[in-house]
């Protein structure tokens, strides 16, 4: 059946094809759509979505690869949309309705829910909208879960009905919730609950557990080819294993505690992160979301407009469990950690093992946990792929250390980057960012910082001291007072860390350079030690980088942060390396593809 799927998904259009002809939308989410035309899924934009799953469609566009900007520690939408075999996207120049008769299209037309309130669309539509302050909230916490009829809820439910009322009722509430489910689209864990309802209505199969979730996991998979690729598959997986393994008659205390401890193990290695209240508040926020069910559908009725409080007491309630959240970044690690993870989670929960082995494998977990930590870089600059932008971060985990210079990021790119990166870290806090100048491609991602970390200090191109100490930190800040331009009214840093000299220019251009070369403070402090690292300056370009001010500097390593976008964002400009070259510097560039690490050890560069 898997190669019979490949088979109708397989490629029937070229790249810089212009088509025009009709598809169908198989998928709708609030930015995009998927279309369906022959035998091949196309991504296309729709910032204003009013598309229904089902709807026919007359679509004018041209095709084009999906092109990723995604670093390895982001989510990559490319490879998201590649596991769902989308391959291509249309750029569309004209999209027309189709009239058809769909179940779904009919019924969203009939209740006008394409524009249905908020809550509506969170609680019964399955759509999602991650600038929804209630989702955004739910996604800070990791419970988004929650808003999808969650599997608490809706377990609970169907064990209740079975003690009050008969089977035939049953059977006629697994049908409405069959049609729920196809209307909104088959969530995952919704479709799962189904499946597993339909089951346990034969009676051969109602305590045969293990039978009953390879059968429900097999037709997910049929239903959903790509689930297989996914966190939630590993997620599903292990649970149904560690609960086949698990000690039932021990005090449901001890239950929570063991589920505790898988459910964090698998956010750590999934997520980067140490969740320690999610788990307490899915309990506490479970029966309120359950009461909203309920609710929702009766206020709509008798006054839409009353949807609004309803909607607001919710996020009240929500943003406060948010204020007192106890979320730690704890890095990536490995697959070993994983399955170490699992093992002692199935050690300590089940009666099979001895309380020696019990102690063997949870010795063995925290060991490995502190090794694969101890052999992550201790000391290192990163700078990071953000197209023509600048991003650096040093960070000494010994220390505890983290500096940011430039938090910016260029066309394309993540507004979270370098958030993303600090989670995958395992980075915390952040002692002090120094934003050089205001170019919104050097501090465009400082906004999620401030919502993400403690920053302890920020210093901006029109607020800053002479020099800053930071613990085993000495950094220098010069600035040209008669620039003519922003770029030239950078911050200048010559930043100095044990025996390891680096120098950041930001967007300054020849114009500073020279005014640089002639202040004898920055002479007096240049000469105490050499430069090893020198961020080149306004992304490589031909404005700055004289040959005279390169020479002066002399470093051992330079590092340009840019890529070529066209037009006349080419970066870096062939002068620039070309007097790297001649003065014999090796340079780095990220290019749009790669992450560079200075080890501060050794002065190695490691590319990712």
């Amino acid at each position: 059946m898997l190669l019979i799927y490949l088979y109708w998904n397989s490629n029937t259009f070229q790249q810089d094809q212009v088509i025009e002809e009709q598809g169908r939308v198989i998928k709708c989410k609030t930015n995009y759509i998927i279309v369906k035309i022959k035998n091949s899924k196309f991504y296309v934009q729709a910032t204003q979505n009013n598309y229904v799953v089902g709807m026919k469609v007359k679509i004018t566009g041209n095709v084009s690869e999906i092109n990723s900007t995604a670093n390895y520690y982001q989510f990559d939408f490319k490879d998201y949309l590649m596991k769902d075999y989308v391959r291509y996207q249309l750029k569309v120049s004209n999209i027309e309705q189709l009239n058809n008769f769909n179940i779904r299209v009919v019924f969203y037309k009939l209740f006008k829910l394409n524009n249905a309130h908020a809550l509506i669309n969170i609680l019964f539509l399955n759509k999602q909208d991650s600038s929804d302050l209630l989702i955004s909230n739910l996604n800070n916490l990791g419970l988004k879960f929650l808003m999808n009829f969650n599997l608490i809820n809706i377990v609970l439910f169907f064990k209740l009905l079975e003690k009050l009322i008969g089977k035939k009722v049953i059977i006629f509430l697994m049908f409405i919730l069959f049609v729920w489910n196809y209307l909104t689209c088959w969530p995952l864990i919704m479709t799962r609950i189904l499946f597993n309802q339909i089951l346990n209505s034969f009676k051969k199969l109602k305590d045969k557990k293990e039978l009953k979730n390879l059968i429900v996991m097999i037709w997910l998979i049929l239903l959903f080819p790509n689930f297989i690729s996914s966190s939630g598959f590993w997620y599903i997986n292990l649970i149904i294993l560690f609960s086949s393994l698990m000690n039932k008659k021990v005090n449901k205390i001890w239950i929570f505690l063991y589920f505790y401890i898988l459910f964090n193990i698998l956010n750590i290695y999934f997520t980067y992160q140490l969740n320690v209240t999610a788990s307490f508040y899915a309990i506490l926020l479970s029966p309120i979301i359950s009461i909203y069910y309920l609710l929702t559908p009766i206020i709509y009725f008798v006054d839409k407009n009353l949807l609004n409080n309803l909607y607001n007491v919710l996020l009240l309630i929500i943003s406060a469990f948010n204020s007192f959240s106890l979320i730690r970044n704890i890095g990536s690690f490995n697959i070993l950690f994983l399955v170490l993870g699992f093992i002692m989670s199935i050690s300590l929960s089940t009666n099979l093992v001895t309380i020696k082995i019990k102690l063997f494998w949870t010795t063995l977990f925290v060991l490995t946990w502190g090794l694969l930590w101890l052999l992550k870089p201790s000391e290192y600059l990163s700078m990071l792929n953000v197209g023509n932008g600048n991003s650096f971060v040093y960070h000494n985990k010994w220390n505890n250390i983290t500096i940011i210079f430039d938090a910016g990021v260029g066309k394309q790119r993540s507004s979270d980057l370098v958030s993303d990166f600090l989670r995958y870290e395992g980075i915390n806090k952040i002692d002090i960012v120094f934003i050089s100048h205001t170019h919104e491609d050097h501090y465009n991602n400082l906004f999620s910082l401030k919502e993400n970390f403690k920053i302890k200090q920020i210093i901006l191109n029109d607020d800053f001291a002479n020099s800053i100490k930071i613990k085993n930190v000495m950094i220098n800040v010069f600035i040209n007072p008669n620039a003519n331009s922003e770029n030239n009214k950078s911050l200048v840093l010559i930043v100095d860390v044990g025996n390891i000299r680096s120098v950041f220019m930001g967007d300054a251009e020849k114009e500073t350079e020279n005014h640089l070369i002639n202040r004898i403070d920055f002479l007096y402090i240049l000469n105490l030690r050499k430069v090893n690292i020198l961020q080149i300056g306004h992304h490589g370009s031909k404005t700055s980088s004289s040959v005279e001010f390169i020479n002066l500097i002399n470093p051992d390593i330079a590092l340009i942060s840019g890529e070529n976008e066209g037009g006349n964002k080419k970066f870096p400009h062939q002068e620039t390396i070309n007097t790297l070259k001649r003065l014999k510097i090796n340079y780095y560039i990220t290019n749009g593809n790669n992450n560079f690490f200075v080890m501060f050890k050794n002065l190695k560069v490691v590319k990712k």
